[in-house]
């Protein structure tokens, strides 16, 4: 039973970064930041990963002021899967995406 959790096999853990790797860069040329990238956020399916949950998603010129917080002084998005940038309360880029997508391969 022990051996049906914990950490994927490299194998299985590459062939879903190279099927993830794309959804960012599509978020992104659609001009979203999803903000929020995390394990929980990643439907598998049998035709592959689907990313989810674009709640707080936001275009990548409505970024700036109140849009950062929820209210004063609460960030948002999932710490253990927060870019430096977000966690620091600075306005997230397409590179915060890709940093949670590290957070959430690792």
């Amino acid at each position: 039973m022990a051996e049906d959790f914990g950490p994927l096999p490299e194998a299985p853990v590459r062939t879903l970064a190279n099927r993830l790797a794309p959804a960012p860069q599509a978020v992104h040329e659609a001009g979203l930041i999803h903000r929020d990238l995390k394990p929980s956020n990643v439907l598998v399916t049998v035709d592959g990963p689907r990313v989810i949950d674009f709640g707080i998603a936001r275009t990548m010129d409505g970024l700036a002021g109140d849009s950062l917080h929820t209210r004063t002084g609460m960030l948002i998005g999932s710490p253990g899967f927060m870019s430096p940038e977000q966690v620091r309360g600075l306005e997230p880029t397409p590179a915060s995406d890709v940093f949670c997508l590290g957070a959430l391969l690792v």
